[in-house]
């Protein structure tokens, strides 16, 4: 991938000692990362509201139903 950037701004870039390239890769990655994180909360969130799950006496039945599978 390659990026066009003002003349003004390539000129302020090489005042520094900084490895442009690398740093837009990292900040690239860490991006995704993030967004992709986002993507799987979102994801979990709505397959738990999808599930019915009634927690009223949902200890008390599902011990029941072990001891009653013996």
């Amino acid at each position: 991938m390659q990026i066009k950037i003002p003349k003004e701004l390539k000129e302020r870039m090489t005042k520094y000692n900084v490895n442009w390239d690398l740093l837009i890769r990292e900040f690239i990655v860490k991006k995704l990362d993030e967004l992709e994180r986002e993507e799987h909360a979102r994801r979990a969130v709505e397959i738990l509201r999808s599930i019915n799950v009634s927690t009223d006496g949902f200890a008390l039945r599902e011990v029941r139903r072990y001891r009653d599978s013996d």
